[in-house]
């Protein structure tokens, strides 16, 4: 026990205008972001953690946020902020919340900021707190994005940019948006796989718009254009069609990456049993928190599948080094959202090999440039 309580907990909502874009099944053209503050105090020393769903690529209805943070708060005043597996827990009553949705997501960012104020408690990063070696973890550049009058000759300068501007080693592209078609986004892959050449991880993101059988029809051009991993392929939910896109996914040497719409451990378990998936993009803002984020990489070593965590590159950072099977860290530029590098602070920047520091300062390390943000604050 450490002695300190959970004396208060507020959440904060932000809300921004940016250049639309959009993949497969979504679009974006505002930037949402709610932001958990939780305070724990000892006598009169009190220690202030953060934590936050949203950022650059979200719609969600974030209003219901706060309504959430209120039902939770009465269960969580004056309960040691270390002890952060109970908070994760209240997501597992599924009879009066459901699976998964706005409650998992409230609980991981309540969990976030619970660990945060862990590691100050402890003066030791959360990647420390979670067994992660520290160091510096290789990422891949999130984009690819479709956008208004955004064709093959943007789509080249967005993947030259990533290369020689971040120097990433790996980059990622949407694809299946039904309103472009099959036969353009095999254009645009060709066209992401000549621009960066055949040094560079290409890999292409569907965000579950394709059915099974669009999936297995496009694996021959996935593997003709040498794709890293297809993921997303398919509905997060259909745990089979995931098992037989990656059977022959695996057969044309792609990997199939998933779980960024996971929101508990059994989702996860069901991909294992199933061998629906090589990578796993689990994300603690849509998992309730780090402690099911650990335990999902803990049983996912086992059976030798990947972990590349999805977005908010500021929080799963330090879930890359937690266990032997990390793989990558998603990054977001600032093409993405023109505020996205400044949102935190201090900025995680990427060194000129495409990697990045894993901050060794307590806790998250990184707070919010309310600064930047006040003018956002709904």
């Amino acid at each position: 026990m450490s002695g300190y309580k959970i004396t208060d907990i507020k959440s904060q909502l932000f809300q921004w205008k940016k250049p639309p874009i959009w993949n497969g099944a979504h679009k974006y053209d505002e930037g949402h972001l709610h932001l958990v503050t939780v305070v724990a105090s000892k006598g009169r020393h009190s220690i202030t953690g953060y934590g936050w769903n949203g950022g650059t690529a979200a719609t969600r209805p974030q209003g219901l946020f706060p309504g959430y943070v209120d039902l939770f708060r009465p269960y969580l005043l004056k309960k040691d902020p270390t002890d952060t597996q109970p908070i994760a827990s209240l997501a597992n009553n599924v009879k009066i919340y459901g699976r998964g949705g706005w409650h998992t997501q409230v609980l991981g960012a309540i969990n976030q900021a619970c660990w945060d104020i862990r590691g100050q408690i402890e003066q030791k990063s959360i990647h420390e707190l979670l067994g992660g070696k520290g160091g510096r973890v290789l990422t891949y550049i999130a984009g690819g994005y479709y956008g208004k009058s955004k064709g093959l000759d943007e789509l080249k300068r967005e993947m030259e940019r990533n290369v020689k501007e971040f120097g990433a080693t790996a980059v990622k592209m949407k694809i299946g948006d039904p309103s472009v078609g099959v036969e353009k986004d095999i254009m645009r892959i060709k066209a992401a796989r000549e621009t960066v050449g055949d040094d560079i991880a290409l890999m292409v993101d569907a965000n579950c718009a394709f059915t099974v059988k669009q999936a297995l029809e496009i694996l021959p051009i996935l593997q003709k254009n040498n794709v890293y991993w297809f993921e997303e392929p398919i509905d997060s939910r259909d745990i089979e069609g995931h098992k037989k896109v990656r059977q022959k996914a695996n057969k044309y040497g792609v990997l199939v990456a998933t779980g960024e719409n996971g929101y508990d451990i059994y989702h996860f378990r069901n991909l294992l049993i199933a061998k629906g998936a090589d990578v796993f993009n689990i994300d603690v803002a849509i998992l309730p928190g780090y402690d099911p984020a650990l335990q999902i990489m803990k049983e996912a070593c086992k059976h030798n599948v990947r972990i590349a965590p999805h977005g908010a590159q500021e929080l799963h950072v330090h879930i890359v080094t937690a266990r032997d099977n990390g793989l990558m860290l998603e990054y977001y530029p600032q093409a993405v959202d023109p505020l996205r590098g400044d949102m935190f602070l201090p900025r995680l920047e990427i060194d000129k090999d495409g990697y990045v520091e894993i901050p060794n300062r307590p806790g998250l390390g990184f707070t919010p440039n309310f600064k930047l943000l006040k003018k956002y604050s709904l």
